[in-house]
């Protein structure tokens, strides 16, 4: 009791840093004015002749426009033409369970798990265009990448090429997938550099400062992490009462 107790602590403050972290990544979604591609490169534009080549770093950018590809992916399981992908194949099973309760009877029952048999992520570099007439690449390596769902589907047949189709007690196999969409609409936050030979939104080199590139936007974001904020801290409250009251009784026991 008293090391249960204990652990339902433990998970308490765990979900009390994580409502910090999901606080603090509001107030800096919020942070910053949001600009344009075509201010961008004329700030970059009015530097560049004073600076050697590479050396352009550490500018915080908050932007929104159109992701475009030269060569796009192609998504595994949609076939979609995207910037990004992530593609996760999970087999789901059945598996017999023995337990004994306090007087040592035996209770057997059938439970349902799943396994990932196969999880795929790419991303391509592309150009953000915003309508204000100029373009600027994206390299989205070390970014959250916010994504929508393009396939959630159970299917009773392996993918190609699986060698444990024969394993005994499979149900079958939920194909996933989430993209970002070729020519969709993105909010960035990241840095600007020139270090790649071009003028790019990369990785930010500050420790802690965020990258993300979303298919959501900025009022989107921010209104889902102070909710998660909202709801980890009440949760991290309640945890902690419990593991006390737990302990406490473990203790009087």
């Amino acid at each position: 009791m008293l090391i249960f107790g204990l652990l339902l602590i433990a998970g308490g403050v765990g979900l009390y840093f994580f409502s910090q972290s999901q606080k603090e990544k509001a107030s800096k979604l919020k942070a910053g004015q949001a600009t344009t591609v075509a201010d961008v490169v004329d700030t970059y534009n009015q530097v560049a002749d004073g600076l050697i080549k590479g050396n352009y770093a550490g500018i915080g950018v908050k932007i929104s426009g159109i992701g475009e590809a030269a060569s796009p992916l192609t998504a595994e399981h949609s076939g979609s033409r995207a910037l990004y992908y992530d593609a996760e194949v999970r087999r789901e099973y059945e598996v017999d369970v023995e337990t004994k309760d306090s007087n040592g009877n035996l209770t057997r029952s059938v439970e349902k798990r799943s396994e990932t048999i196969s999880h795929t992520g790419r991303h391509v570099p592309f150009y953000l265009a915003d309508g204000s007439g100029q373009k600027i690449l994206v390299d989205m390596e070390g970014a959250e990448k916010v994504a929508e769902k393009s396939v959630d589907r159970f299917d009773p047949n392996p993918p190609t090429g699986y060698s444990g189709a024969a394993r005994s007690r499979t149900l079958g196999y939920r194909y996933i997938e989430h993209l970002i969409p070729d020519g969709a609409k993105l909010y960035i936050v990241g840095e600007v550099s020139d270090k790649r030979g071009e003028l790019s939104i990369v990785k930010p080199t500050e420790k802690g400062a965020l990258f993300v590139v979303s298919v959501k936007s900025e009022d989107e974001l921010v209104g889902s992490a102070e909710s998660t904020a909202i709801w980890s801290r009440v949760a991290a409250v309640a945890l902690a009462i419990i593991g006390a009251i737990v302990s406490v009784v473990s203790f009087v026991k």
